[in-house]
């Protein structure tokens, strides 16, 4: 429920107030997976990179959560895909880029803060 009430506030907070502290994993030399080479976004951007979001939450909704895989996997599907229409170029790269849903989600995700949400986006 914590899970489903965080993609919430991050999904409202995410249109209120666009975000400059999001990571892509496309160029800020920090070491990050792509961040040495340009990633070919898919064919259809955000949407085209929805199958890959769908698959590495699948993953772990089926070990952590069993009993409800389709609905963690929605939501955080839906979550992604959020943030990716902000950008849709650099969304798009980034989730492709990502080996690992950590690495989704530490690269092309913003940070967010003990309440869930964009603490430090929100500071600058």
């Amino acid at each position: 429920m914590k899970r489903v009430i965080a993609v919430l506030l991050v999904t409202i907070v995410a249109c209120a107030c666009p975000s400059k502290a999001t990571k892509t994993g496309g160029g800020s030399g920090s070491g990050t997976a792509g961040s040495g080479s340009a990633v070919t976004p898919p064919a259809g951007g955000c949407d085209g990179a929805r199958a890959k979001v769908e698959q590495l939450y699948r993953a772990e909704a089926q070990a952590k959560e069993p009993k409800r895989v389709e609905e963690a996997v929605a939501d955080n599907t839906a979550m992604v895909l959020a943030e990716c229409a902000k950008d849709p170029a650099k969304g798009a790269a980034c989730i492709a880029s990502a080996p690992t849903l950590a690495d989704l989600e530490a690269n092309c995700m913003p940070k967010l803060d003990d309440e869930g949400t964009e603490g430090d986006a929100l500071k600058h």
